[in-house]
């Protein structure tokens, strides 16, 4: 059974982005249009502050700023007003910031699983590799002593 594209119904992948009503070119615009507000944002805020503030969203006249520690909300309590009333010069159907603390994940360390074997047991699993027929297991035991050496 084979599958076969029907006349008439077929899109080519420009159409199905680049249309203003299609599904994707609606989330592209909306991509475009928050870094372009989140390029302003930063611009409008002060220099010690602009790393600690990304834009999650703006719908409906309302602008929806992250920051990952409460300490940087509470300073932007007072940076809004100002904030609001340059930002309300360049895109004039904005009525009102808000803020929410979204904490940044934690960077996950990858530990070495296993204890580290000696070099003297390096070589014999490299040696064994080579004396051995089956790929598998010669791929296998040239893995782990090349990656042992390249831990220590």
């Amino acid at each position: 059974m084979s599958i076969k594209a029907r006349e008439g119904r077929t899109k080519s992948l420009n159409a199905l982005i680049n249309k203003d009503t299609s599904v994707l070119g609606g989330i592209f615009n909306q991509a475009a249009k928050l870094q372009h507000i989140e390029t302003l944002v930063l611009h409008h805020l002060p220099d010690e502050s602009r790393d600690y503030y990304r834009v999650g969203n703006y719908q409906a006249g309302r602008l929806l700023l992250l920051t990952p520690s409460a300490l940087q909300l509470t300073r932007f309590r007072y940076l809004k007003p100002e904030l609001l009333l340059k930002l309300q010069t360049l895109l004039p159907e904005l009525k009102d910031i808000e803020l929410k603390v979204r904490p940044t994940p934690p960077a996950s360390k990858e530990e070495p699983k296993g204890k580290p074997i000696s070099e003297q047991t390096r070589l014999q699993l490299l040696e064994l590799a080579k004396e051995t027929d089956n790929p598998k297991l010669k791929s296998a035991l040239t893995s782990i002593g090349k990656k042992q050496k390249s831990q220590q």
